[in-house]
């Protein structure tokens, strides 16, 4: 049953379709990995870009924190925010990798904002306050004047009392600038001012005589010295923000250099995963086209194996079968293939075999017949000759 045609047929069919199919999933396979590699090539500069993005992210945020610091607006304070999020938000993407300094980083660059918005808003509050107590000591200052009128004391203490009106005008000139610029010359300009205007309460003091006078004046010192320590807070929460500022300066120097290590990493990734992928890519088409052709050239020997196992047995036969017709009794069919062609052929080989015995048995017989009439012609001839005698 094994070198039946019908099963041979069959059998190299399947045989040619299983290496076909080999060759076809080979290159199936080849091309799965080919995209996987490339999505992952794809991934790779998409995450570079990540981290492009945030670092630019990271200037802009810096600019807002520039402009912040100029002015201390609501606006730059909002954009600051903004970027510093959309920074954050790109981080979620990058979880894949070794990313928890530059999160870390990124975190303390906007906690140390935050605190810098504190600070702020606790300088905004001791400004009120000390821009409150300009019209506070000028009343005092105003109601000392008039009680030194009303006690007909010394003009001198008058135009004290005028200068200290003077010097506060000239501290609030003075801070009105200093808030705008945070010069250090403008806040020595400011400290001067209150010298002066301390100088003048001390001269005034030193001319007060009447108890009545020491009281109301006592009020005026109150107020400067509250007025001055509001002013030293000013100054303190100003000078405690460059601390700040500079530390969000060395984190941020801190996360660029983080980016630029993770972008520098993620390129020795893309230039050693770029020239493997084409590798492999050229292995896997040669490989495919090496099966292709095995499939191809082993196909085509089969078939041609298959026909010769059926047209040379059909030969032989058909050129037996025209000696046996020419009469050729002795032509042997007999075949070794256990096929189709070699069952026939066998069966012949039978059929000409009782042939010949037939054959033999007639001639056996004819001879007899021969023999026999050879002897009646004998016995005829020698009845003849006796009647003749």
């Amino acid at each position: 049953m094994k070198n039946s045609i019908k099963v041979r047929i069959p059998l190299i069919v399947i045989i040619m379709f299983i290496l076909f199919g080999l060759s076809i999933s080979f290159n199936i396979v080849s091309l799965f990995n080919s995209n996987k590699g490339l999505e992952e090539y794809k991934k790779m500069a998409e995450d570079v870009n990540y981290f492009s993005q945030i670092e630019s992210d990271l200037f802009q945020a810096t600019l807002a924190l520039n402009d912040y610091i100029k002015a201390f607006e609501k606006q730059k304070e909002d954009e600051f925010i903004e970027y510093i999020q959309k920074a954050e938000n790109i981080l979620f993407n990058l979880e894949n990798y070794n990313i928890g300094k530059l999160e870390s980083a990124i975190f303390e660059y906007k906690t140390l904002f935050n605190q810098l918005i504190s600070s702020n808003q606790e300088k905004i509050s001791f400004i009120e306050n000390f821009m409150e107590y300009g019209p506070k000591l000028e009343k005092v200052v105003n109601e000392f004047i008039n009680l030194t009128q009303e006690k007909r004391a010394s003009s001198s203490l008058t135009i004290y009392s005028q200068r200290i009106l003077d010097g506060k005008d000239k501290i609030f000139e003075a801070s009105s600038q200093y808030f705008k610029t945070l010069s250090e010359g403008d806040k020595n300009n400011i400290n001067s001012a209150f010298e002066n205007l301390e100088l003048q309460l001390s001269t005034l003091e030193y001319s007060i005589v009447d108890d009545e006078l020491k009281t109301s004046f006592l009020k005026i010192k109150d107020i400067f010295n509250s007025f001055k320590e509001s002013f030293i807070q000013i100054v303190e929460t100003i000078e405690s923000q460059e601390p700040i500022i500079q530390q969000m300066e060395e984190t941020k120097v801190e996360i660029l250099d983080l980016l630029e290590e993770q972008r520098a990493e993620l390129k020795v990734q893309q230039d050693t995963l770029g020239p493997t992928l084409i590798e492999e890519n050229n292995t896997a088409i040669m490989l495919t086209i090496i099966l292709t052709v095995i499939a191809f050239v082993v196909s085509i020997i089969m078939v041609i194996y298959l026909i010769r196992s059926i047209t040379k047995p059909l030969t032989e036969f058909r050129n037996k079968i025209n000696q046996f017709k020419e009469g050729d009794l002795t032509v042997d069919f007999e075949s070794k293939s256990k096929d189709e062609i070699g069952q026939m052929a066998n069966a012949l080989s039978e059929m000409s075999k009782e042939l010949r015995k037939s054959m033999s048995s007639i001639k056996g017989a004819s001879e007899k017949v021969d023999n026999a009439s050879i002897k009646l012609t004998k016995a005829s001839q020698e009845s003849r000759n006796n009647s003749e005698e």
